[in-house]
């Protein structure tokens, strides 16, 4: 499988201890942890317009890409 580089800047300090702590009660890397988190997220049931929504900005943002004002 292919692999993608994610870099995650300013997230607060107290999040990335805790989840680093979470992470090893759970015999986990932070890295394997973010990654399952990510997974489970993107499976959710979300409605794939809803999806592409938030993806994209929103309703606004899909006219600008399709040239509609």
């Amino acid at each position: 499988m292919a692999t993608k580089t994610i870099n995650l800047r300013d997230l607060p300090e107290d999040l990335v201890r805790r989840a680093k702590a979470y992470a090893a009660f759970r015999g986990l890397t932070l890295k394997d942890f973010v990654i399952h988190a990510i997974e489970e997220a993107v499976q959710k049931d979300v409605p794939p317009r809803s999806f592409v929504s938030v993806l994209l900005g929103g309703e606004q943002r899909r006219r600008r890409l399709k040239g509609k004002k």
